[in-house]
């Protein structure tokens, strides 16, 4: 049975709607009456009716007034409004109100009785559509997560699409963290978990992490990974060490509690949601970066020589990823994705010439413009652009595309072993002005260079054949001598100089890098 409330102030009209209308015969119950929109907003918070009827001038409270809180309080009630004039601006005003009907008096009462039913039927069905919403709201939040970090929704559509969804975007900073479980390859891993179960227990470490380390969001993407939003209301460089400090957080716990291990890669923190797109890609990158650097690590986009950027690009997938593989300066996974472009073009039989040599320049142009610094060292792109024209097959226009990749490849790599020797030259130069501080970290020093921790103790042991903190175990024990040696400053004021403050602790390191004291190594060098 459906609730039915009269209000109106002329008692002959609520005595004849209540006695000459069926209620009960057609699925009403008639809750009660008013005669003055006052009394019937008592009378609604009481009874909760899901039909209102209601005269427009009323004592009080009229029924324009009595609308407009109704609507405000119980929006899924449904209003028929009543009224002694045919009045243009009452029937506009009504609508603006969103009334359900408008009925001029005297009131027929087989026409309010359709009027009901046909009003019931529109919440049943707004009921049965609320339902669906409800019940489609985890696929709707993740179709709208899926567009937001592939850049295919507007500053307007994200601000109403999570305002729908009851989505909190509102941050200064995004930063994207991707977590991929190092397992799935792994049969025997497959049969004892299952891959689907796994992914789901990183995304509720990486849920519960979240919610004790910052504000964000997480969702399974399209793909074998963990997408981690982590909205921030502090400074770029901020958003991105916090980002870095739940990664790890993640990382650990993953290896803690499921007994298996999760690579990470972060993004570069952007500013409007807008730009959230950016920071996935940068993630991506990182992530695709675990080829080089091992798995069960956390990984920066900034790890990868990459910059940030802005530029939206239009391509289809494939050329997306060959893109993002140069920029990696991973060859073969270049080459394999340009052999599947080949591949496809020469089995559907359909592409012309003149197609084929418009798709070479479209890949051309964007790897020329992706990669515009490397691009510098290679013939310019009228010369490449030039010779394709002139080329006559797939396999040729191909093979010049094949070049350029393993040119440009060639170029990204010895940028980053540059790059890498610049990182390593700066963390020992800080390391040597810096080495008298007491607790300097490896975390320390990467802040200064803009390098993950992890990244900087891989490089650094690959470039110097030594680990972090032997580095600087031997800088300080080396610098110790020298004092010891030079000066005349007591053992634990050397201590001090060389970033050690417990003066036995000092002597014990020392001993152990020299074999005696440092009052031994004083007399010794008398």
């Amino acid at each position: 049975m459906y609730k039915v409330a009269i209000i109106d102030d002329e008692v002959i009209i609520i005595r004849g709607l209540s006695k000459n209308i069926d209620w009960h015969g057609n699925g009403f119950e008639l809750v009660g009456s008013a005669s003055d929109g006052e009394e019937g907003l008592k009378l609604i918070a009481e009874q909760r009716p899901q039909l209102i009827i209601t005269d427009i001038r009323m004592p009080f409270v009229d029924g324009f007034e009595l609308t407009e809180q109704v609507v405000k309080a119980y929006p899924e009630t449904k209003i028929v409004m009543l009224t002694s004039y045919d009045d243009f601006e009452f029937a506009k005003r009504a609508l603006q109100l969103k009334v359900f009907d408008y009925l001029l008096k005297p009131v027929d009462s087989d026409k309010l009785l359709e009027t009901a039913k046909r009003a019931m039927k529109e919440l049943e069905y707004e009921s049965v559509m609320r339902q669906k919403v409800v019940e489609g709201m985890p696929l709707l939040k993740q179709r709208f997560l899926e567009k937001l970090v592939d850049g295919k929704l507007s500053l307007l559509e994200i601000s109403s699409g999570s305002d729908f969804l009851g989505i909190n975007l509102a941050a200064s900073h995004y930063a994207v963290i991707l977590l991929k479980a190092d397992d799935y390859s792994y049969p025997e891993y497959q049969n004892r978990f299952g891959k689907e179960v796994l992914k789901y227990c990183v995304l509720n470490v990486a849920e519960e992490t979240l919610a004790s380390l910052g504000n964000g969001l997480v969702f399974n993407s399209f793909e074998d990974e963990v997408v981690l939003i982590l909205c921030a209301e502090s400074g770029q460089m901020e958003a991105e060490q916090q980002a870095y400090e739940i990664a790890e957080k993640i990382r650990g716990n993953v290896e803690k509690y499921l007994k298996t291990t999760v690579t990470a890669g972060i993004g570069f923190a952007y500013g409007p949601a807008s730009e959230i797109a950016f920071s996935y890609q940068g993630a991506r990158s990182a992530l695709e970066f675990r080829h080089i650097l091992g798995t069960n690590r956390v990984l920066t986009v900034a790890d990868t020589g990459d910059a940030p950027h802005k530029e939206a690009v239009e391509l289809n997938d494939l050329e997306k990823e060959l893109a993002l593989k140069v920029k990696l300066g991973l060859e073969r996974e270049a080459l394999v994705i340009l052999s599947s472009m080949e591949q496809s073009i020469i089995e559907s039989q359909s592409v012309s010439l003149s197609r084929m040599r418009l798709i070479g320049v479209e890949v051309t142009v964007w790897l020329y413009k992706e990669l515009e610094g490397q691009a510098k060292q290679l013939d310019d792109f009228y010369a490449v652009y030039t010779k394709q024209q002139q080329m006559q097959t797939v396999y040729e226009i191909f093979a010049s595309i094949r070049q350029l990749v393993i040119q440009l490849i060639a170029i990204v790599n010895d940028q980053r072993d540059h790059q890498v020797k610049r990182f390593i030259h700066r963390a020992v130069a800080y390391m040597e002005l810096h080495y008298d501080q007491e607790g300097l970290s490896l975390q320390d020093v990467s802040n200064i260079v803009h390098i993950s921790p992890t990244y900087l103790s891989i490089i650094f042991k690959k470039e110097k054949n030594i680990n972090f903190s032997d580095f600087l175990y031997q800088l300080r024990m080396n610098k110790a001598m020298e004092l010891l040696r030079m000066s005349d400053l007591k053992s634990y004021e050397v201590a001090e100089k060389v970033g050690y403050r417990n003066p036995q602790y000092f002597s014990v390191c020392f001993k152990k890098f020299t074999g005696i004291s440092p009052s031994e190594f004083k007399q010794v060098k008398s």
